[in-house]
């Protein structure tokens, strides 16, 4: 009998979750993963059944499912209904922006809008920075896992240019918040600007990232409605 050694499974599964993400569920190949992972390609099944498994494998943890945090090994796929309803229990359960839900219920004005506004880009980039990898993983396969993107869109991201929009138009009729434009345009304009920095674009945490940390990425992404008195402008970049 062959061991099935735990370190290995966490291996195999990161080595998995790279490649999808730099190659695409199509593209990634299971000689490659066990390569990176340092085993033999036939070890790869004494831990996963076969290369769809081994994608649900890698996004549930990546979305920190507790269905995988006790396994049965070799790690079966489930069936595509049950697993749309695991997904969407899980989005359901990650989907926490308690300072954003807040200030979305929220009309009166007695609060310091600027930096309320600053609080929710710091909630939103701190999902980000948890949950890049869930995020890459649908963004990159979408053309394999289509309906993984249309539940992210339905669970996460409507919800949140919803709340955010809502938000906006309130500050931004107060006077709270510069009334640059349409509260949805400015919400989804955030968003993908957030998404661009911490996600798909080159920062996410790297040693790359700007001065200022997180402070500065909120001040960047919030620039149009936060205006250039709330810690603007910009660091000086030294000489």
């Amino acid at each position: 009998m062959r061991t099935r050694k735990p370190y290995r499974l966490d291996r195999i599964t990161a080595a998995a979750t790279d490649a999808f993400i730099r190659y695409g569920y199509g593209r990634a190949r299971i000689h490659r993963v066990a390569e990176s992972a340092g085993v033999g390609p036939g070890t790869i099944y004494l831990y996963v059944q076969d290369k769809e498994a081994l994608f649900e494998l890698a996004l549930l943890r990546a979305l920190e499912s507790p269905a995988v945090a006790h396994l049965s090994l070799p790690y079966r796929k489930t069936e595509p209904g049950p697993l749309r309803k695991l997904i969407d229990f899980s989005l359901h359960q990650i989907a926490h922006f308690p300072q954003l839900w807040v200030a979305a219920q929220r009309r009166e004005v007695g609060v310091d809008g600027l930096e309320e506004y600053h609080g929710i880009l710091l909630e939103l980039i701190a999902w980000l920075r948890r949950y890049r990898t869930a995020v890459l993983l649908a963004e990159r396969n979408r053309l394999d896992w289509p309906e993984l993107d249309e539940q992210f869109q339905r669970n996460i991201w409507s919800d949140v240019h919803r709340r955010l929009t809502a938000h906006l138009g309130v500050r931004m009729r107060a006077g709270q918040l510069a009334p640059i434009g349409d509260p949805a345009t400015v919400a989804r304009f955030t968003l993908d600007a957030l998404v661009a920095f911490l996600v798909t674009g080159p920062v996410g945490g790297a040693p790359g990232d700007p001065p200022g940390g997180d402070d500065f990425l909120a001040d960047l992404a919030g620039s149009p409605v936060l205006g250039s008195g709330h810690r603007l402008p910009f660091p000086t970049q030294a000489r």
